[in-house]
């Protein structure tokens, strides 16, 4: 899914970002602590510590990091990343927190259906239908949330 330029500026400046920047802001927020650009070179596999230098820079233009007298870089305590809420953060890996309920809503379905005998009770057919129902609307939300994604990660 492309995104025309109207529909971008709508977006929250992160999304904005480039893939290789994007993944800098992230792993930046996994750690919970300032970072270096040799530092996040190596956690990223980035090329060389000056590929890290640019986008920590990139995003201090931007205002959303701040660099300390020690050269490291960390979140800045007034940038607004409250739509990043809705995932979990790992290294350089944002996962949408939906995939978690999918995930306990699929394994309750599929316990469900193997240890329970169908017989078409009311019982039965409410409980399917409920599980049927969650399954399909939490894999539905991170099928939407993929492909949003998709087309708000441009390349650098």
């Amino acid at each position: 899914m492309k995104l025309d330029s109207s529909e971008r500026t709508r977006l929250p400046f992160p999304f904005k970002l480039g893939e290789t920047t994007w993944k800098v802001l992230i792993a930046i927020l996994s750690l919970h602590r300032p970072i270096g650009p040799r530092e996040l070179s190596k956690r990223l596999n980035l090329s060389s510590p000056s590929v890290g230098l640019y986008h920590l820079e990139k995003l201090v233009e931007h205002r959303m990091l701040e660099k300390n007298v020690h050269g490291e870089y960390w979140i800045r305590e007034d940038v607004d990343l409250e739509f990043l809420e809705n995932f979990l953060f790992f290294e350089s890996l944002a996962i949408p927190r939906f995939v978690l309920y999918a995930a306990f809503f699929t394994g309750l379905l599929i316990v469900y259906a193997m240890m329970t005998h169908f017989d078409y009770s009311i019982h039965n057919v409410f409980a399917l239908a409920f599980g049927i129902a969650g399954f399909s609307f939490f894999w539905y939300e991170v099928q939407k949330i993929r492909g949003q994604s998709k087309g708000l990660i441009s390349s650098d």
